[in-house]
């Protein structure tokens, strides 16, 4: 996959959206680049586009463009309404979990079932037909009307500052890149309603749906021999 997304960078510019914290995308996606990747194409955004970084060739890293933070109070609101809903709905937390529960990641508040840290196999049987967590957002949504909840990987739920989602991407790469949205495609594995990709449908651009790696890397291929 690394080997196919730095060829991918030498034809088309790419956007990587997600509701991970930049440290995630340093650690688990930037690390396993190619040292000689074109840097250049890549724009990363994490929490949910609620900050954005784009490489500086001088400085030869990446540098935040922008972050949209929630404030102290906001993220005590947060909080709360999260524990009264695990309380109204009597939600019992794992016996076992790997690191914090709700993360504050200054632009975002997680809320990771397992811990952000717990092992993938984990986490994909915790709730891997999103039931659990769509009765919690349901819940959130009542005791937070003025934020986004929104639903990533498989154990979490991202809130973010009203009009903060995945859209805001698509703003920013235009006013970058000078580009319609004609130009972009969007590529996500829950494009269905209720998924956490689905909101990019309403950006109007076209959009792919994959269900694993191996299909994103078919999709990539394609991409690449369309360009030769």
């Amino acid at each position: 996959m690394a080997i196919l997304v730095s060829e991918l960078l030498r034809h088309r510019c790419v956007a990587v959206a997600s509701g991970g914290a930049f440290e995630q995308f340093e650690l688990q996606f930037l690390a396993k680049l190619p040292t000689n990747a074109n840097f250049s194409n890549l724009f990363l955004f994490p929490t949910n586009c609620a900050s954005g970084y784009y490489y500086d060739n001088k400085l030869g890293r990446f540098q935040k463009a922008y972050d949209i933070r929630l404030g102290e109070r906001e993220v005590k609101c947060i909080f709360r309404s999260f524990q009264a809903a695990f309380d109204e709905m009597g939600y019992v937390q794992p016996e076992r979990t790997y690191g914090a529960i709700l993360e504050n990641r200054g632009s975002q508040v997680t809320f990771s079932a397992l811990g952000q840290k717990a092992p993938l196999h984990l986490k994909e049987r915790w709730d891997p037909h999103q039931r659990k967590r769509q009765r919690i957002r349901k819940l959130l949504k009542k005791y937070l009307p003025g934020f986004e909840i929104s639903i990533g990987g498989t154990t979490s739920i991202d809130v973010t500052k009203k009009g903060v989602n995945k859209t805001l991407c698509v703003k920013k790469l235009q006013q970058r890149l000078h580009i319609g949205k004609k130009d972009m495609l969007y590529v996500g594995d829950a494009l269905f309603k209720g998924g956490n990709d689905y909101i990019m449908k309403s950006a109007k651009i076209t959009c792919a749906a994959v269900s694993n790696a191996e299909a994103t890397k078919r999709l990539i291929r394609r991409i690449i021999a369309s360009d030769k």
